[in-house]
């Protein structure tokens, strides 16, 4: 992170900066050491979603670490919006980025490839999605009955899906368009399966252009409003 602030800064003055947040799971710590402010991450997402995507108020995120639900409360059709309900993963990496990393390792595959190889397959290999040790164990006996590893890594896009829908979702009601973000939504894989398994569409699951950066968005407008 300092190297990074150290490029970005080769780049424009210092003294042009208002302020800087930080978010995400390792947060609290860049935010001690570098002594600057830890943004939570559901205010970020609230904010960031407001301003730029005025027509939603769902939104899935899915990262490396946790997976979020949030539903949305818009003020007269305005970028103002309050957090009305959510959902978020536990302690647990399963269902998340850093699950179908660790998975995809084992088939000696980059977490980068897993998408176009796994939307390539016919059918997918059933494999439980709320524990690692058994998601090991479902693969090896899936390929033991002679899946491929598209066909197991289709299963795995899928079993992630299916554990954001039991686990996270949860039955709760929640208004389309949604809207995808994290750096699991450039696994289009995983974006099928959330369509196919939570039965939405192309137009009702959207994958913005800033899947990757709509939280660090939402909190530079929240350092932006706020007083010097």
């Amino acid at each position: 992170t300092q190297h990074f602030l150290s490029s970005l800064f080769s780049l424009i003055s210092p003294e042009t900066c208002k302020g800087i947040r930080v978010c995400g799971s390792g947060g609290p710590l860049l935010a001690d050491l570098l002594k600057i402010k830890n943004e939570n991450e559901f205010r970020a997402i609230a904010r960031g979603s407001g301003e730029l995507y005025p027509d939603i108020s769902t939104v899935f995120e899915m990262g490396g670490q946790n997976a979020k639900f949030i539903s949305l409360e818009r003020y007269n059709h305005s970028s103002e919006v309050s957090i009305k309900d959510y959902g978020k993963s536990g302690d647990c990496a399963a269902g998340t980025g850093s699950f179908i990393d660790q998975q995809a390792f084992r088939l000696k595959y980059t977490v980068e490839e897993i998408g176009d190889i796994a939307t390539g397959a016919a059918r997918s290999a059933k494999i439980a999605g709320r524990c690692s040790v058994f998601a090991k164990s479902d693969m090896v006996h899936a390929q033991q009955k002679g899946y491929q590893p598209p066909e197991v890594l289709k299963g795995l896009c899928e079993a992630v899906a299916r554990n954001f829908k039991s686990s996270i979702v949860k039955g709760k009601q929640f208004s389309k368009p949604v809207l995808f973000i994290g750096g699991v939504a450039a696994n289009i894989g995983v974006v099928q399966a959330l369509r196919f398994v939570l039965q939405l569409n192309e137009s009702e699951l959207i994958v913005p252009p800033t899947y990757a950066w709509l939280v660090a968005i939402g909190a530079d407008l929240i350092e932006m409003k706020s007083p010097p």
